[in-house]
């Protein structure tokens, strides 16, 4: 927890701050491609909209072996950040039912951003198995695993608010029978 507690503090800083910290030289300095360097190399390409680039560095996270305390939480992060690419065909090969299979496993390995893109994503219109009782359920389920908002890190507090807000949405286009459903499917995937 500390670990992910200092990833999302590190997140916080701009990606100017890395920038030093990720030239080449420095890499050349470790043993192998570091998975840290690599994950905010691809969050700045992605800010620049160089969206394949962005992918190439979140996939080289992906196949690098973890090696030290944490990674695996930046690898769930650069999972569930590319599968937002492969959801909207931004750079790789658009396929939503990939996406929301792999946000699913981010899901499983902690990723709160990966319920909240899973509600989107149930409440699409393009994905081909909406269902917006899965989508409000997923919603949902962050509220479940965080009813007040202020136990989140300041990294997760935009994820809450986005899914405050899609929720919000929802809530309104439902029966009472159906956000009921909602709240039991969230419960399901805790």
């Amino acid at each position: 927890m500390f670990y992910r507690l200092t990833v999302i503090i590190l997140l916080l800083v701009s990606t100017s701050a890395f920038a030093d910290k990720c030239e080449l030289k420095y890499l050349e300095e470790l043993e192998y491609k570091d998975i840290e360097c690599q994950f905010y190399m691809g969050t700045a390409a992605y800010k620049n909209k160089a969206y394949s680039v962005a992918a190439a560095h979140w996939n080289l996270v992906l196949d690098s072996p973890i090696k030290y305390e944490g990674e695996a939480a930046i690898k769930t992060m650069a999972l569930s950040t590319i599968t937002f690419l492969t959801y909207q065909g931004l750079g790789v090969k658009q396929d939503r039912n990939k996406a929301v299979k792999n946000w699913k496993e981010a899901v499983t390995q902690g990723d709160l951003e990966a319920r909240r893109h899973l509600g989107f994503a149930y409440s699409d219109d393009n994905f081909a198995d909406k269902n917006l009782v899965h989508a409000l359920g997923w919603y949902e389920s962050i509220f479940l695993l965080y009813p007040t908002p202020s136990e989140l890190e300041q990294s997760d507090q935009g994820v809450y608010q986005d899914a405050v807000e899609g929720a919000d949405k929802l809530r309104g286009r439902l029966s009472e029978k159906q956000r009921n459903a909602a709240i039991a499917f969230a419960k399901s995937t805790l």
